[in-house]
């Protein structure tokens, strides 16, 4: 049976006017729109009493003269119950109790919607999505925006999907994490600065990152990684620095652009730390899959990049960028791990040893346009690998010896001669495709022997010119 429409009208007033709740100390209510297809709420005062509200479709306001403030971790500014809520934050939004459980915007509905451009803080979380929140959470922090809290800036406490966080401005926790959004499917897409306490930023399964602006730890906190994510995808143009890991990954793939600079500056973590185990906190911890890296930038830690020493993953590494390993191990792969290649093109710059695990693994050289391999030594380690040298020839090797082992290699590059020192690899493919071992490809630069009473006679022969010389 449908209401008249002056009859709607009264109860969806009435159903408006309850949002508010009037505390001591707070200077006036928000105003509530009367029109039931399209309730709003707006607050345009200075410290504005909180709202809570189950009303679907609500759109709520603070404009840039407006305040909505709470010293009171049972009355947060805004509670949200309703479906599809939107919140644009022009003014101020903020609850200043330090407890344990306060917070500024607390969501138990389904498909909230944030887009700031004022201030949104917290004594503990900033926007906090609980256990009775269904999903669709979305913030958009505009430039200028600001949200931050002592500990979780934006928090999601339970495994529903889709959560997006887009960020022109600052987010920013003291003790906690930027971002902890714990549901499959997180999408986060920066353009300005992340900072946290603790990890920056941790998502678990199906993690999306494009990360164009700044991800780093609070300086002066140690031990904590940059971006921690279970499996998805990180493209990064900017910065993401951590002071155990810039990156801590289970599976996925990593892209670091020719901008992107991902830094671990502690002692004992990795600019990218593979993880041996999956765990998106839902399902069974397993073994994590293959990891793919792709840098044309810049990463440097301990280990550049550097995996857990029970990690049995594959892992692919392509790079024509930077590797820096301050410890001497640019990339160091655990002892079992699984059958791996790493590929060096272009501009590639390696300091440190390049070091693999137990698999049947390849060390690739491609076309270089520096003349510089690196400065440390290649270990296939166990298995059968290969040296694939895939735009290069016969021709192209200036000198190969090989003693107690080891091999010492000098490749003629348009750029000039790149050198690097080789142990473990069985295999020697040239890009014709012709094979060889090392001993084999040894023996092609070996010098060629003298017969045995050649040096005797050149020795007499050269005699006999010294006597003529001496009797003309």
């Amino acid at each position: 049976m449908r209401l008249c429409a002056l009859s709607t009208t009264a109860l969806a007033t009435t159903a408006l006017v309850l949002l508010a709740l009037p505390q001591a100390g707070f200077a006036a209510p928000c105003s509530f729109g009367v029109d039931p297809l399209a309730p709003t709420v707006t607050c345009g005062a200075p410290a504005s009493n909180p709202v809570s509200s189950a009303q679907n479709d609500l759109s709520i306001v603070v404009t840039s003269t407006g305040s909505v403030t709470s010293t009171n971790r049972s009355t947060p500014p805004f509670a949200i119950s309703g479906t599809d809520v939107s919140i644009v934050n022009e003014g101020t939004i903020a609850n200043s109790d330090t407890h344990g459980g306060t917070n500024a915007i607390q969501a138990t509905g389904n498909r909230l919607t944030v887009e700031n451009s004022g201030t949104i803080s917290s004594g503990d979380r900033a926007i906090h999505a609980l256990e009775g929140f269904v999903g669709g959470l979305v913030v958009n922090n505009l430039e200028g925006g600001m949200i931050e809290s002592r500990r979780q800036a934006i928090r999601t406490d339970g495994s529903f999907p889709g959560s997006v966080v887009t960020n022109h401005g600052t987010i920013s926790s003291l003790e906690g994490r930027a971002l902890q959004l714990r549901g499959q499917g997180t999408t986060v897409t920066n353009y300005g600065t992340m900072i946290g306490g603790e990890e920056v930023i941790e998502a678990r399964d199906d993690f999306s990152l494009i990360n164009h602006g700044t991800i780093k730890i609070r300086d002066g906190v140690e031990d904590q990684d940059g971006v921690q994510f279970a499996s998805g995808t990180v493209v990064n143009y900017g910065l993401i620095q951590g002071s155990d890991d810039g990156i801590d990954i289970d599976e996925g793939m990593i892209t670091n652009h020719a901008t992107g600079r991902i830094i671990a500056t502690g002692t004992g973590g990795n600019g990218i730390d593979i993880d041996p185990v999956f765990d998106n906190s839902r399902e069974a911890v397993r073994p994590s899959g293959k990891v793919t890296i792709v840098n044309a930038g810049y990463i440097k830690g301990p280990s550049a990049i550097g995996a857990d020493p029970k990690a049995t993953n594959s892992v692919e590494i392509h790079n024509s960028g930077t590797l820096v390993g301050r410890d001497r191990t640019a990339i160091a792969l655990a002892p079992m791990q699984g059958d791996s290649l790493v590929s060096l093109t272009g501009g590639s710059q390696v300091f440190g040893n390049i070091l693999f695990g137990a698999g049947n693994d390849v060390l690739e050289i491609k076309a270089l346009g520096a003349g510089f391999l690196f400065d440390g030594r290649a270990d296939g380690g166990a298995g059968q690998n290969t040296l694939r040298l895939s735009d290069y020839l016969l021709s192209d090797i200036a000198s190969f010896s090989l003693i107690d082992g080891v091999v010492q290699f000098a490749l003629t590059t348009v750029a000039g001669k790149a050198m690097g020192s080789f142990i473990n690899f069985d295999t020697w493919l040239l890009g014709d495709g012709t094979r060889y071992t090392a001993r084999d490809l040894a023996d092609q630069f070996a010098p060629v022997p003298l017969p045995a009473g050649l040096p005797l006679l050149l020795g007499a022969l050269g005699g006999l010119a010294l006597l003529r010389r001496r009797k003309g």
